[in-house]
């Protein structure tokens, strides 16, 4: 069964900095496309959510996707898939997943 999903509105906000940071240094096109990539990511996490490497060591529950230079952070349960963060690799994921 393909889980539903649920994207945090802090994930959300990360969205939206990411198009428009890919969108200010290479393109609009550009921005488009890495957005329509992540959210394909999200997809086939919701069709397969152990896709992900557990991060119980960062963040207790949750798992990370990586989906080229960004990784999303998400949770499941029975019936929905949460995405809470959407992080670029460099970050620091102990600071920026602080409960």
């Amino acid at each position: 069964m393909k889980l539903a999903y649920e994207i945090s509105k802090i994930a959300l906000n990360d969205l939206d900095e990411i198009w428009n940071y890919t969108a200010k240094e290479w393109s609009v096109n550009q921005a488009n496309t890495y957005y329509k990539q992540i959210l394909s990511t999200i997809d086939q996490i919701c069709s397969n959510p152990d896709l992900g490497r557990t991060i119980d060591e960062i963040k207790q529950g949750h798992r990370g996707m990586n989906t080229n230079f960004h990784m999303i952070i998400y949770k499941t349960s029975k019936t929905k898939l949460y995405v809470d963060r959407i992080l670029h690799q460099k970050m620091d994921l102990r600071k920026q997943l602080k409960e």
